[in-house]
């Protein structure tokens, strides 16, 4: 039995997988209220599955890039759970969920994800791949313009993620009929991560440590530290997270 949370964006999604079949899965709006709305939907998801927290063999999480708060909830409770159930714990960059829905395309996949300031985080996936074990970008995660993804691209490609109307509008303009975009996912991506992360497992990969586990940020935030006092938000952010954390797999536990 695994675990799938997905947080990194302003959609969510959680998943149960039972020998590699679905058993459910939940996707919903849940803008910047991660902290408030994980541990109520996954405890939710357990109970209509009559799956107690230590039936679960196998932990994944979706790492980023994202959301900066949506990954430190994610992470917090995976890692925790992780911890205190003693079961193996595989991280799995956003993207490369993203990309996954499309690993059999008979052309170039590129995945995006909206960052900010104009830019869009985005990674080149070589296709067909069938094999969850060896599914990565081809020279990594970028943040990027969309007009120097378009510069990067010289053939015809399938994009997949999630991105604004002015985006598509721009590559659609610089590439022509070169870009193909496959429907925005915003639904099903912790079943799609639940697939690598048993994919993996299979081929014995081993689990990340999740004392060691980051999230894939790319770009880190804007402000570090506080104005007011001498704290490094960082730090009090990663302590609340993990306390809640902590404070969920107690509630499962009970």
């Amino acid at each position: 039995m695994l675990l799938a949370l997905d947080t990194s964006t302003s959609f969510a999604s959680i998943a149960l997988v039972s020998d590699e079949r679905p058993l459910a899965s939940f996707d919903w709006y849940v803008g910047q209220r991660h902290s408030t709305e994980l541990f109520t939907r996954l405890t939710w998801l357990l109970d209509s599955c009559s799956v107690a927290a230590d039936a679960l063999e196998r932990i994944a999480v979706a790492t980023g890039p994202g959301s900066f708060n949506g990954l430190r909830v994610a992470l917090a409770t995976a890692k925790s759970l992780a911890f205190a159930l003693h079961r193996p714990l595989y991280a799995v960059p956003t993207l490369d969920v993203f990309a996954w829905g499309a690993a059999f395309a008979s052309q170039p996949v590129w995945a995006l994800l909206e960052a900010g300031r104009g830019q869009v985080y985005a990674a080149a996936y070589p296709t067909p791949c069938a094999t969850p074990a060896t599914w990565k970008p081809l020279d990594g995660y970028h943040v990027v313009t969309p007009a120097e993804v378009a510069a990067r691209v010289s053939e015809p490609v399938l994009f997949c993620g999630e991105w604004r109307d002015d985006t598509k509008i721009t590559l659609e303009r610089l590439l022509g009929a070169r870009a193909r975009f496959a429907p925005s996912l915003t639904s099903g991506r912790a079943a799609r991560l639940a697939m690598l992360a048993q994919g993996r497992a299979a081929a014995g990969v081993a689990p990340d440590d999740p004392a060691a586990l980051e999230p894939l940020y790319i770009r880190r935030p804007a402000i570090t530290a506080s104005a007011k006092a001498p704290i490094r938000l960082g730090d009090h952010a990663q302590h609340h997270q993990t306390n809640g954390g902590e404070e969920a797999t107690h509630a499962l536990h009970h």
